[in-house]
C-alpha cells in the first residue's frame, strides 16, 4: 500500500514541479571609500542595532580602522583609526565585552609585528593592551577568545620555532603569555584562525607544517588554557581537505571547519572532526563552480552550515553557501559579481534568519569592500531530509517513514506524540504548499 501511495503522490509532486529556490537576495548595507576604511578582511560583531568590524587599510593613516554600520544599512561610522604606533592592519573579528571592543592588528606596535588593542564602542583612540616582539609571537591574523578576565589568541609566526603560537593576555593589558609554540613537524605551523573554547581546552587549526611531515596539509589541535603540549586531533591528507585557515565551530561532540584546498574537487572542503580526535570527514567539496577556497569559519542554523568562499561561483569572485551538517553538495545561495562585493574572506554573523558579512573588495566605490546582509527563508518543515531543498525525495522518505513498522524518525509531523493519519495529511499539505 505504501509503495503505491509513494508512487502516486511523488508522481503528482514531479508533475506539479515542486522544488525550492536556492538563490537568495543579498542587500549591500555599506560600501567603503578609503576615507572610512578599505578591505575588510574580518567578520562582524553584532550588538543591538549595530554591526562592528575592522578594515585592513584606509582611514586617516591608511593603516586600518574600527567601524560600525547600522543593521539596516547606511553610512559607515569610523570609531578608530590606526597610526602604526598603536597598531596597523587589523585583520580580525572583534569581540565585545561590556562597552569595549577587543581585537588584534597584524602589524604596528613597538616592534612593528602586531598588537592586542581595545576600543570603546562609542569610538576613540585604540588602547594598546600588548605588543608582540617575535619571541612571544608575531603577526597575529585571527580574532580573540575571551574567558573570564583573559583573552586568548594565535600568532601566525614567531615563538620558539618561528612557526606561530597560542597566547593569552589579561583583558586589562599586560605581558603576553605564550601557552604553546608550533614546531612545524609534530603539531603543525602557522595558525591563521582564532580559537574555540570548551571547558579548559582551546581548539584550533594550523594551515600547514614541514613539507616532509604528516602535518604539511594542516592540523586540528587542542591545548589547555593553562598552556602545555598540543594534542594533534587530526591531520589532513588532501582527500579530506588541506590547509585550513579558518577557525572551528562546535556542535555536540563534533568540530566543523573549512579548508582552502583538497577534497574531491581540489578546491577546498567543509569537514568535521570528533572533538576527541580522529580522521577528518569531508562533508562537502568545492569544485570552482560552487565555490573555491573557503577561508572563513562556519555558522550553524538548525541542521545547516553556512559559510563563504573566497573565489569561485558564476563570476569567480566568491559565494555564500550552505551545506547540511550530515554532508552533501554545497548549495550556492549568492554569487558575488564585483558590484555586490567580491572575495569574502570572513565568516557570517547570524541574527534571527539574517546572515551578515563582509567582502574584502568590490562594491561601488572602486572595489574597496562591502558590508552585506542575506535574509534566509525560515526553515521549511516539509524538508524531511534537511538538505535545504524541497523535492520528491522528501515526500517519498516521509511516506516511507510513516508506513514503517514501527514508524520512522520524524513521522510524527505534528509532534503530538502519535503517528496517525493527521500527520500524513498535514505533511502532504505542507509539502504541496511549498513548506
Amino acid at each position: 500500500m505504501s509503495k503505491a501511495i509513494v508512487s502516486i503522490v511523488c508522481g503528482l509532486a514531479v508533475a506539479a514541479g515542486v522544488s525550492s529556490v536556492s538563490a537568495q537576495m543579498l542587500t549591500t548595507l555599506a560600501t567603503f571609500d578609503g576615507a572610512n576604511g578599505r578591505e575588510p578582511w574580518a567578520g562582524l560583531t553584532l550588538s543591538g542595532n549595530l554591526l562592528y568590524g575592522t578594515t585592513r587599510f584606509g582611514g586617516a593613516n591608511n593603516l586600518g580602522t574600527v567601524f560600525s554600520v547600522p543593521v539596516t544599512g547606511g553610512a559607515v561610522t569610523t570609531l578608530a583609526t590606526f597610526n602604526g604606533t598603536n597598531g596597523a592592519r587589523p585583520l580580525s573579528v572583534l569581540i565585545l565585552s561590556g562597552n569595549t571592543l577587543y581585537g588584534i592588528t597584524e602589524g604596528g606596535g613597538s616592534s612593528l609585528i602586531g598588537t592586542v588593542f581595545s576600543v570603546p564602542v562609542t569610538g576613540g583612540t585604540p588602547t594598546t593592551l600588548a605588543t608582540f616582539d617575535g619571541t612571544n609571537g608575531a603577526n597575529p591574523s585571527a580574532g580573540l577568545t575571551l574567558s573570564g578576565d583573559t583573552l586568548y589568541g594565535t600568532t601566525r609566526v614567531g615563538g620558539a620555532f618561528e612557526r606561530g603560537t597560542v597566547f593569552s593576555v589579561p583583558v586589562t593589558g599586560g605581558a603576553i603569555t605564550t601557552l604553546g609554540s608550533f614546531n612545524g613537524v609534530h603539531n603543525g605551523a602557522n595558525p591563521r584562525a582564532g580559537l574555540t573554547l570548551l571547558g579548559n581546552t582551546l581548539f584550533g587549526t594550523t594551515t600547514g607544517g614541514e613539507a616532509s611531515s604528516t602535518t604539511r596539509n594542516g592540523t586540528v589541535f587542542s591545548i589547555p588554557v593553562t598552556g602545555g603540549s598540543f594534542a594533534t586531533l587530526a591531520t589532513f591528507d588532501g582527500a579530506s581537505g588541506g590547509n585550513p585557515s579558518a577557525g572551528l565551530i562546535l556542535s555536540g561532540n563534533t568540530l566543523y571547519g573549512t579548508t582552502i584546498g583538497g577534497g574531491a574537487g581540489t578546491r577546498g572542503t567543509v569537514f568535521s572532526v570528533p572533538i576527541i580526535g580522529g580522521t577528518p570527514t569531508a562533508l562537502a567539496s568545492f569544485n570552482g563552480t560552487n565555490g573555491r577556497e573557503s577561508r572563513a569559519g562556519l555558522t550553524l542554523l538548525g541542521n545547516t552550515l553556512y559559510g563563504t568562499t573566497f573565489l569561485g561561483g558564476a563570476s569567480s569572485l566568491g559565494t555564500v553557501f550552505s551545506v547540511p551538517v550530515t554532508g552533501g553538495t554545497p548549495t550556492t545561495l549568492v554569487t558575488f559579481d564585483g558590484t555586490n562585493g567580491a572575495q569574502p574572506r570572513a565568516g557570517l554573523t547570524l541574527s534571527g534568519n539574517t546572515l551578515y558579512g563582509t567582502t574584502s573588495v568590490g562594491g561601488v566605490n572602486d572595489g574597496l569592500g562591502t558590508v552585506f546582509a542575506l535574509v534566509l527563508p525560515f526553515p521549511c518543515t516539509a524538508d524531511f531530509n534537511h538538505d535545504g531543498t524541497l523535492d520528491p525525495d522528501d515526500l517519498a522518505d516521509y511516506i516511507s517513514a510513516f508506513f514503517a513498522i514501527p514508524p520512522g524518525t520524524g513521522s510524527d509531523f505534528n509532534q503530538d506524540g502519535l503517528t496517525d493519519p493527521d500527520d500524513l495529511a498535514d505533511y502532504i499539505g505542507a509539502f504541496f504548499a511549498g513548506c
